[in-house]
């Protein structure tokens, strides 16, 4: 089933960067709802006030959520200063997939592996690395998949020997896992040393900061869904610390009573548009606006918003 925009005639339309697409998978919302309004007026100016009484939100809020399009250069404002800087969100675990032949399933003899391990250096080095890593004899089956992923799959043998090196390290020491891990990174460009050992970083960096996230937001024997490893990756990629995470949780909490990826990003993105990266300036700025009775980041109309929200996790 497959869908397409209806192109009505004499109906309006307008245009959407593609730098503004690019970032669909890391905005909120909200984000996304102001940019909508604000590329549905063309060239002309708009104002925090007119989105708030557009979009039924606070002006504060529209102010803050103009601003996250400046900071990504798809908006301006002459009012604004430099923006905070942003990275750009591209997901360290996901290269880009090329087109590879799909390998023959053919079984190889024992005699063809054993031939193949004696003929090659470096297909025999797979071999002792896998029995040194994975830490059991071999099965025919198991030398055959090997045999097969360097002979017909096409997978270089240093190559090979890093994905198996992945999978022990994860506890994941079973052959179909390995050659099922192996295929994918080939699927993905990964044909080199160099690329394989990038992939493996960037594997063992993201499983690392998800059991920080996890730890610091008390969740425990369970891994995260894919929303909430959404959320989870766009904090890493905007640099913010597990500690600051960890405040706005109890932040939550507080007002909450219970844990939400959605209402927890909100006072994080809040934090970051105003360039606050540590725990003590985060109470100082909380201070400050609790004393002007005026709060950095609307924690009543955002629990509203959460009681309404389908995301909310």
């Amino acid at each position: 089933m497959a869908y397409r925009v209806v192109v009505k005639c004499g109906g309006g339309a307008f245009f959407v960067p593609n730098e503004a697409a690019e970032n669909l998978k890391l905005c909120t919302a909200g984000q996304l709802r102001v940019l909508l309004f604000a590329l549905s007026r063309g060239f002309a100016e708009t104002s925090p006030e007119t989105v708030a009484s557009e979009l039924g939100i606070l002006p504060d809020d529209a102010k803050d959520l103009l601003d996250y399009w400046v900071g990504r250069g798809i908006l301006e404002c002459e009012g604004v200063s430099a923006p905070v800087s942003v990275p750009e969100p591209i997901p360290a675990v996901a290269p880009v997939k090329k087109e590879v032949p799909k390998p023959p399933e053919t079984k190889l003899s024992m005699k063809e592996v054993q031939e193949l391990k004696e003929n090659d250096p470096g297909v025999a080095h797979v071999f002792s690395e896998a029995e040194r890593l994975l830490g059991k004899t071999f099965t025919y089956s198991d030398s055959e998949t090997i045999a097969w992923l360097i002979s017909y799959a096409g997978i270089a043998p240093e190559v090979l020997s890093t994905v198996i090196a992945y999978c022990a390290s994860i506890n994941k020491k079973s052959f179909f896992y390995i050659r099922k891990t192996a295929l994918e990174w080939l699927e993905n460009g990964i044909d080199t040393i160099e690329a394989a050992e990038e992939r493996m970083r960037a594997l063992e960096e993201a499983r690392t900061w998800e059991g920080k996230v996890k730890q610091v937001l008390g969740i425990s024997g369970r891994n995260l869904v894919t929303k909430e490893k959404e959320f989870a990756e766009t904090w890493r990629l905007y640099k913010i610390s597990p500690e600051l995470i960890h405040f706005a949780y109890e932040k939550c909490i507080e007002k909450t009573a219970k844990l939400s990826f959605p209402y927890i990003n909100k006072i994080l993105l809040s934090w970051h548009m105003k360039g606050i990266k540590t725990t003590e300036e985060a109470a100082a700025e909380n201070k400050l606006q609790t004393e002007s009775k005026k709060p950095s980041f609307d924690l009543d109309e955002l629990e509203k918003r959460m009681m309404l929200d389908d995301s909310v996790v």
